[in-house]
């Protein structure tokens, strides 16, 4: 092959990685993305040994896990996100912390529903948010205004759009009873039956189509370099992989307390399948740790920049894949992350690859990772997206 169309290959594949980024960058900036946190804060929990002197650093996503971590009494948490309508979602839950009750939480955030929704913002909510938190929910406070075209708050947000198609087809195909059972199913025989009956029906054209157009992995924040990295390792790309996690999630995990997928397939929690913050016997516990919580609306690099601090723990999700096709800024970000820590420091991090190749030399001298405790518990992840969980310890 000679150099000239060598040239004109890697100039057109620059141009189509150009389009993804801006694509992704269109369809997540200032748009709330994850209308739910996506990762599984039981098992966090056991990985980050959090304690009254555990000053946390953590990407803020939809805010669930926050409050979750608050259970384990630490002293600080910082929640860092570019994406100021992540940040909102979060202190609008915060603000039905600070309202005092309960059943108006559990309206919004449990059944995803709240009628005259905006007159109980406007009277009880508003006054406890800040400026940019009101801007933004006096123009979205109607996420949660039932009406037959979006039935819930949780099929607002890119991911719950995508979720939506999702349910919708599933009730076309008249799938909806199957799934219900499936979901209500009190044993791993009882769910794997359920979901055998569902599994062609539900795996067909559609799904799969959807599953491998760039739009929807970028609708539910999931950038090009992501699903290159799942199309390394996996021979049926983005739809075969995703037919492997629900087959597991279905078939191999117990269902009965899995709110990750209920959700999203049914638009709605129930009082025992539901993350922690939203538990009565959780409400007064949180109400009165929640002010330890501080929100910006920031890079995490630039966090570090303007707070320097000794943290003793970082929950970074995914956000290191994101950097994996520009190594220069994924080292100025763990430079700042290590000149942050001390001695003892849990940094916690998942990826849609397999490994921690990807990260620059002096991460692995720094760090001793935890693969045994990790790979266990990689394996009772209720979510089951992602193909690997990491634990780091800065030594």
């Amino acid at each position: 092959m000679d150099l000239l169309v060598l040239k004109t290959m890697e100039k057109f594949t620059n141009i189509v990685k150009n389009l993804q980024d801006r694509l992704f960058n269109s369809v997540t900036s200032n748009k709330l993305v994850y209308n739910t946190c996506w990762e599984d804060p039981r098992l966090d929990r056991e990985m980050l040994q959090i304690n009254e002197q555990s000053n946390l650093v953590m990407l803020t996503s939809a805010g669930c896990n926050a409050f979750d971590y608050l259970l384990d009494a630490p002293r600080e948490i910082h929640c860092v996100d570019e994406n100021q309508a992540q940040n909102a979602l979060f202190e609008l839950k915060r603000a039905l912390f600070q309202n005092g009750d309960f059943s108006l939480l559990w309206d919004f955030f449990g059944e995803g529903i709240k009628e005259e929704a905006a007159r109980t913002y406007h009277h009880h909510l508003r006054p406890r948010l800040g400026a940019p938190t009101r801007r933004y929910w006096d123009r979205n406070i109607n996420f949660f205004s039932p009406s037959p075209a979006v039935p819930s708050f949780y099929y607002h947000g890119t991911s719950g759009k995508v979720a939506f198609m999702i349910r919708k087809k599933i009730q076309r195909k008249g799938l909806h009873v199957k799934i219900n059972k499936l979901l209500d199913a009190q044993s791993i025989k009882e769910q794997t039956y359920y979901f055998y009956k569902v599994e062609d029906s539900l795996w067909s054209g559609f799904f799969k189509w959807l599953a491998d157009q760039q739009i929807t992995m970028n609708m539910l924040g999931v950038p090009a370099c992501q699903r290159e990295l799942i199309n390394e390792k996996e021979d049926g790309g983005i739809s075969g992989y995703i037919h492997r996690v629900l087959r597991h999630i279905f078939t191999r995990r117990p269902i009965q307390d899995n709110y990750f997928w209920r959700v999203y397939l049914t638009g709605s929690y129930t009082p025992d399948c539901c993350p922690n913050y939203l538990l009565r016997k959780h409400y007064e516990r949180i109400k009165q740790q929640e002010h330890i919580i501080r929100t910006y609306t920031s890079s995490l690099l630039q966090f570090l920049l303007k707070n320097p601090g000794r943290y003793t723990h970082f929950v970074l999700l995914d956000h290191l894949d994101w950097m994996i096709k520009d190594p220069d800024q994924l080292a100025e970000v763990w430079h700042h992350i290590l000149n942050n820590s001390v001695r003892g420091t849990r940094i916690l991090f998942r990826s849609a690859g397999t490994s921690t190749d990807f990260l620059p030399p002096f991460v692995h001298r720094r760090l001793e990772f935890q693969p045994a405790l990790t790979k266990r518990l990689h394996t009772k992840d209720r979510v089951g997206t992602y193909g690997s969980t990491h634990l780091g310890i800065v030594q």
